[in-house]
């Protein structure tokens, strides 16, 4: 009877670990399309007719990512704080999938959980390295980590480990997001920081490769380029972290840098994302863009030709903040749209689609380990 119950169980182990391994491949191809997309909310509460639901529970996209604007100070009968735990719970009871609940919130000026809303003040990564102290790293981004786990977040986008190689940079080094200008420290601090989150179960993603802390330009706002400015120790903090600790996502910023790439900036080059991250420095993990409604790609291309450029060039995640003013429809379903035709027409293969959804299953079939 003993050697039955044995034979049972494992027999039973092994058909859960079979079917684990070939859920992906029962996803629709638009499903998998969705699968890849990280978008934005409208409001601060999941009302019958909020866009976001259809999103999740019909398009099954992959994640959800809030802003300040989803955040609102004390009113009616819930405070921020209820309201936002009550909101990542209602967006996760959309769906029996693990989905991605994501922010920014990396202290210092990136701080959507501010004083007002009635969280606690949180300091910068500057401050952090120069104040170069461990136990600090570890307090503050510890805080950072217990908040994001009471409100029902999962993964937090941090720690920016670009080299403040410009103090002037008006996206970095201006507002203090910098750990500092030695590499060596950079990759240290954010080492500590994605050790803490870890020990919550929050998911990280480090940004922005290949590096922003050059650049004289703020992507958000239009074409970046840091050809003449950009140095090569800006790899070094990725080399460490990837070769050290690791991570659980590395984010590609929107950066020309002709040198790498003399056609398209990092988010869609095959050189840099194929090329330098995934052969150079082996990483094998997520890979995923920042926000693709940023200037810096909606300037110069159309959506459909940035989501082809950006999964061929080896992305898993796409980043799609808000939709497009003017539209009518959802700019997720748009994606999806365009990501499918693309392979129904051969313009992207269906096995980088197969690969990145195996990469983001497998990353969410863990909780992340310090």
């Amino acid at each position: 009877m003993i050697k039955y119950k044995l034979l049972l169980a494992l027999f039973m182990s092994f058909c859960i670990t079979a079917f684990a391994q070939q859920a992906p491949q029962e996803r629709s191809l638009p499903e998998k399309a969705a699968r890849m997309l990280i978008v934005g909310m409208r409001g601060t509460e999941l009302t019958p007719d909020n866009p976001v639901i259809k999103d999740i529970q019909e398009r099954k996209v992959g994640g959800i990512i809030l802003f300040e604007h989803n955040i609102t100070p004390t009113e009616k009968k819930l405070n921020s704080i209820e309201r936002l735990q009550k909101l990542c719970s209602d967006l996760q009871n959309l769906t029996d999938e693990k989905l991605i609940i994501s922010i920014d919130q990396e202290g210092g000026k990136v701080n959507r959980l501010k004083t007002k809303y009635g969280f606690p003040d949180m300091v910068s990564q500057q401050y952090l390295g120069q104040t170069d102290n461990e136990d600090t790293t570890r307090y503050y981004a510890g805080i950072i980590a217990d908040q994001l786990k009471m409100l029902g977040f999962n993964t937090n986008f941090t720690p920016c480990v670009d080299v403040n190689i410009n103090p002037d940079c008006p996206v970095i080094g201006k507002v203090e997001r910098s750990f500092s200008s030695d590499p060596a420290k950079v990759a240290h601090h954010s080492m500590l920081v994605i050790d803490e989150h870890r020990k919550r179960g929050i998911y990280t993603a480090v940004k922005h490769f290949p590096g922003h802390g050059s650049s004289r330009a703020d992507s958000h706002k239009g074409f970046t380029d840091v050809t003449d400015t950009w140095q090569e120790s800006e790899l070094f903090p990725y080399y460490t972290i990837l070769g050290n600790k690791g991570c659980d996502m590395v984010m590609i910023s929107h950066v020309f840098n002709r040198n790498m790439d003399a056609q398209y900036p990092a988010t869609l080059s095959q050189k840099i994302i194929t090329g330098i991250l995934r052969e150079e420095l082996d990483w094998d993990g997520i890979v995923i863009t920042d926000d693709m409604h940023m200037k810096a790609i909606t300037d110069l291309y159309s959506l459909e030709e940035s989501l082809v450029l950006t999964i061929n060039a080896g992305t898993d995640m796409i980043i799609l903040s808000s939709n497009i003013p003017g539209n009518t429809e959802p700019v997720s379903q748009q994606a999806i749209d365009a990501i499918v035709h693309a392979v129904e027409t051969g313009a992207i293969p269906m096995e980088r689609i197969d690969e990145a959804n195996r990469r983001i299953d497998t990353l969410l079939s863990k909780e992340p380990q310090p």
